[in-house]
């Protein structure tokens, strides 16, 4: 069986894909403005159903979690959202009540890592609730494009430089893709605080019975 995990992704991937379009888009028009036609296009959306897909699983599959958090949420040690479940996300969370949560689930710790595994454990028991599955989906897509972007400020200036482009155009390409990333970074880092929140939340006013989560 499929892990939640792997499902969502797989659920992305046509915005992973559509990302890689936009931006290989914007790289020809940096190296050659005239060649943005129809044709181009239609190229580009060949290349979606075939060549991109392959391309966005490798560069989102090249670094773990890990990596990929402390990307998104500008932390060395503990990136994960859920290590500061606790101390952090609930307490400024004005649908959880911190005293029922702890009534419903037990001691809360404080140590980073201790919270994260206490707080992926209660997630494995309400992973298939709606408002927890959407969140952890678009936690993962904006993580995965956060990711991508930033491969970008220094692969699109180099393209754009072996092509033979304006110099000015490698600033230009450089600073888009980083405010990009920065975006998406963003929006990973809002997705992955409300994907541990409503975890806890539904913890908190719920005490959910213990069984065997799903795969």
């Amino acid at each position: 069986m499929k892990s939640r995990s792997t499902v969502l992704k797989a659920a992305n991937m046509k915005w992973l894909v559509s990302l890689a379009a936009f931006d290989a888009a914007v790289v020809l028009l940096f190296v050659a403005p005239g060649l943005i036609d129809a044709s181009t296009l239609a190229l580009l959306r060949a290349g979606s159903a075939t060549a991109l897909p392959v391309l966005v699983l490798l560069f989102t599959g090249l670094l773990s979690h890990d990596a990929k958090a402390r990307l998104v949420f500008w932390k060395i040690a503990n990136p994960l959202p859920g290590s500061a479940a606790f101390t952090k996300h609930a307490p400024a969370d004005a649908r959880i009540d911190m005293a029922a949560l702890a009534k419903n689930v037990g001691a809360l710790p404080t140590d980073p890592g201790q919270q994260n595994a206490m707080w992926y454990k209660l997630y494995r028991l309400v992973g298939d609730d709606p408002a927890v599955s959407e969140a952890h989906k678009l936690y993962l897509m904006y993580r995965d494009m956060a990711v991508m972007s930033l491969s970008m400020v220094p692969l699109a200036p180099a393209a754009i430089w072996y092509a033979g482009a304006p110099a000015g155009s490698l600033w230009i390409a450089s600073g888009l893709f980083a405010v990009q990333y920065v975006m998406c970074a963003v929006a990973a880092r809002h997705s992955g605080t409300r994907f541990v929140c409503n975890v806890l939340a539904i913890h908190s006013t719920t005490k959910v019975k213990a069984k065997t989560a799903a795969q």
